[in-house]
């Protein structure tokens, strides 16, 4: 595709596909983090309590991104969001193929699951290469220690999620409940797909692509903390003099940090 605007529009496919998945994920964070005996029945596979907080979260997250790239389908979001779904989806399916045995294979849900995590991917990567010689929106360099802070974030959620993939038992022995492999493996996403986003905004980015990214990481760290509290509250497990759970809440706070630096930069921007 040959650059002829700045911040030209996507394509009416990706505007499309990106509202249908916001539904979707809004209805699915909605419900696993407020209506979960309604949509707990529902989902591919069993959730406890804690797994069905955390994932909600992270789907109420997507909606943020996925929702902002549908109301403004400008290549400027896009730019920013639609690597992260590619990220995201892909492992997602990665992981569902690997532990097919423990999706309820014959439940609709199921089916729909496989056909969202293979629809999804297949339009991001295709966009994602439709849009490969597009230059950032604004190019104009960030602050060095904005960029600082940033690789900061990139290095770190990049290492645990990658170390999360390969070794969930070991990587998440400190998390404030305990998570199997499939489950580990699965939330390897909630670091790998912020670090995909931060990177792409650590050297430049328009005003929309920061405060896009500012706020979906603000929305992963109020969310999942929010979540995780809300659930303890119920079930009272958490080990809150425990350094593993700190460090975990921690991890989650600097991603709302973080954030919120992006959007204060994004704001400044002219």
């Amino acid at each position: 595709m040959q650059q002829t605007d700045v911040n030209p529009p996507v394509s009416a496919l990706l505007c499309w596909v990106t509202t249908f998945e916001s539904g979707v994920v809004l209805f699915s964070g909605f419900g696993l983090f407020l209506l979960s005996p309604i949509v707990l029945p529902l989902w591919p596979w069993t959730l406890t309590p804690f797994n069905a907080g955390f994932l909600g979260a992270i789907y109420l997250t997507s909606w943020v991104a996925a929702g902002i790239v549908a109301g403004i389908p400008r290549w400027s979001p896009a730019r920013v969001v639609v690597p992260m779904i590619l990220v995201f989806t892909a492992i997602v399916l990665l992981v569902s193929v690997l532990y097919i045995d423990r999706l309820a294979i014959g439940s609709p849900s199921t089916w729909l699951w496989f056909v969202l995590y293979i629809g999804i991917p297949l339009n991001s990567a295709y966009h994602v290469w439709l849009y490969r010689r597009l230059a950032p929106s604004d190019t104009r360099p960030l602050p060095i220690w904005y960029r600082n802070l940033v690789l900061v974030e990139v290095i770190l959620f990049t290492f645990y999620g990658i170390a999360l993939f390969i070794a969930p038992a070991t990587f998440s022995t400190f998390w404030p409940w305990k998570i199997d492999d499939f489950h580990g493996r699965m939330y390897c996403v909630a670091f790998l797909t912020p670090a995909i986003g931060a990177y792409l905004v650590s050297r430049s980015g328009s005003k929309t692509d920061l405060i896009t990214m500012g706020l979906t990481q603000i929305a992963e760290g109020v969310f999942v903390i929010i979540g995780f509290v809300q659930i303890d509250i119920l079930q009272k497990r958490a080990d809150w003099s425990a350094a593993g759970t700190w460090v975990w809440l921690a991890l989650f706070g600097l991603l709302v940090v973080v954030g919120l630096v992006m959007v204060r930069l994004g704001q400044r921007r002219m």
